[in-house]
């Protein structure tokens, strides 16, 4: 088993692991054991911290990876590479750390409340913030040297079992929420210890600066590229957590509103999983068929993406909402209003991963700017319109501001597609396959009750499995999936190892 496989696997794994554990602490834990208002603030910090370490890192996690092989020289650190990429952004976070120092009044008039936990403890952003920055580059430079494993271990896995520990012990020993905020940060700073410790014993952080030298064109090549994909993968990381910090600074009680919009969130999350699975055999597979001008297997691979992630993504979120009621049986009935907030952004997922592969396409291109002006449009959208519809429908508003804003963009680029390359992922199937995920949502909407809550969660799926996949046999649609298959093989088994 080569190396990408054998990352490839754990990493499945372990994200598989983590959402499990993910749930139970988003869904169940938290906010059985925390006020709504202590839940909301702790989703609030880390929402803050993510914004500001995304813009903090500039785009280096990005530009470590695809700059590195001319930099690799083991016996000679890198050249330096890895300690100058370290002191940058280290740099930038010291920097966004006291811009945010700086405005803890007014984010604390802004995110004011009865409660008043900012005003109380709003610092503890600065520490998530810092291990955030670093996180981010050790998970870069992690890549780099194909040691992709940790990060995931750290962030996916580890990460989540701290904090169900933490709950835990908040729910047995009835530890002050002061102390409860200290060690659910700490459990932020243990995990990029631990991504940063396998780098040291790997041999592969060395934080000296060495002899490093970078020509003036390469200087100029990095930080182009450096902009460009710090751009889009803003957008991407930053949109959802603007939505919980723009719901706790207009809505009153915004901090209430703030756990009931992430807990609908973290499960609408769960239909991209499909993506995740796709995304890293597959781009690849596109860049060499750019690299060929192989429109023909393009075209393929893009129609054939769109339709399986339609179909595992139709999958998943009928099952979730057929089950909706019998989950938020586990949680206070104030979370209620999640049901719908949940819907409208599992919408928004399932048309997101209809596209296919069109991010990873233009990416993979020549056109890869595209990605970062399209990115940026999104993110820009998605705040105007959250301002305007938080204003008007509160909670609801921001979760229809996400939708729009992401049908807006996706029509932008497929059209771009179109257009620059003439790829279209959809056909008659596309028809079908959504057929498939009404039919089976409208027999899960005349289910009865069966009983107890698990039995009636346990029937209610195995009822959406039996009903959803026997449609995609009868109208033969598995045969995209089954296709897709040897396409991941090759990419896993295949793999030489030299990139990730």
């Amino acid at each position: 088993m080569g190396i990408i496989a054998r990352q490839a696997f754990w990493n499945t794994v372990l994200t598989t692991a983590g959402m499990a554990l993910g749930f139970l602490n988003m869904a169940l834990l938290f906010p059985k054991y925390l006020t709504s208002d202590e839940f909301g603030f702790t989703r609030l910090v880390v929402s803050i911290a993510v914004i500001g370490a995304q813009v903090a890192q500039v785009g280096a996690e990005s530009t470590v990876i695809r700059y590195f092989p001319y930099f690799k020289d083991r016996t000679n650190a890198h050249r330096g590479l890895f300690g100058l990429v370290l002191m940058i952004t280290t740099t930038t976070a010291v920097v966004a750390m006291a811009m945010v120092a700086s405005m803890q009044e007014a984010f604390a008039a802004w995110f004011g409340d009865a409660s008043g936990l900012y005003q109380q403890a709003g610092m503890i952003v600065l520490p998530l913030l810092l291990a955030e920055v670093w996180f981010i580059t050790l998970r870069g430079i992690g890549r780099a040297v194909h040691r992709s494993v940790a990060p995931t271990f750290a962030r996916e896995f580890l990460l989540r079992v701290l904090q169900t520990l933490l709950i835990v012990l908040h729910a047995t020993q009835g530890i002050a929420f002061e102390w409860f905020l200290i060690l659910y940060a700490g459990t932020f700073l243990v995990t990029t210890l631990v991504v940063a410790w396998d780098l040291w014993r790997a041999g592969e952080l060395v934080l000296g600066l060495g002899r490093i030298r970078i020509p003036r064109r390469m200087r100029r090549s990095m930080s182009r590229y450096a902009m460009f994909t710090f751009g889009s993968g803003l957008a991407v990381v930053v949109v959802g957590n603007v939505d919980q910090v723009m719901i706790g600074a207009m809505l009153a009680d915004g901090l209430s509103y703030v756990a009931y919009y992430a807990v609908a969130l973290f499960m609408a999350s769960v239909v991209m999983i499909p993506a995740r699975a796709l995304v890293l055999p597959t781009l690849p597979i596109m860049a060499e068929a750019w690299r060929m001008r192989d429109m023909t297997r393009l075209a393929m691979l893009y129609g054939r993406t769109a339709r399986v992630q339609l179909v595992l993504a139709l999958y998943i979120m009928v099952g979730i909402w057929a089950c909706i009621d019998q989950v938020f049986e586990f949680l206070a009935p104030e979370y209620a209003p999640g049901k719908e907030v949940l819907l409208v952004l599992g919408a928004a997922n399932v048309i997101n991963l209809s596209t296919g592969l069109s991010g990873g396409l233009v990416s993979t291109s020549r056109a890869y700017w595209f990605d970062a002006v399209s990115g940026l449009a999104y993110l820009v959208l998605n705040i105007v319109l959250d301002y305007v519809f938080i204003l008007r429908w509160g909670m609801m508003g921001a979760a229809w501001s996400s939708l729009v804003a992401l049908l807006i963009v996706l029509a932008w680029r497929l059209l771009f597609l179109r257009r620059r390359f003439g790829l279209w992922p959809y056909d008659k199937r596309t028809a079908m396959i959504l057929l498939v995920g009404a039919i089976t949502a409208g027999c899960t909407g005349v289910l009865p009750t069966f009983g107890p809550v698990w039995v009636d969660l346990l029937l209610r799926g195995c009822v959406v499995t039996v009903v959803f996949w026997s449609l995609v046999g009868v109208f033969n649609l598995d045969q995209d999936i089954i296709g897709a298959i040897p396409y991941w093989k090759r990419t896993q088994d295949g793999a030489s190892g030299t990139v990730k």
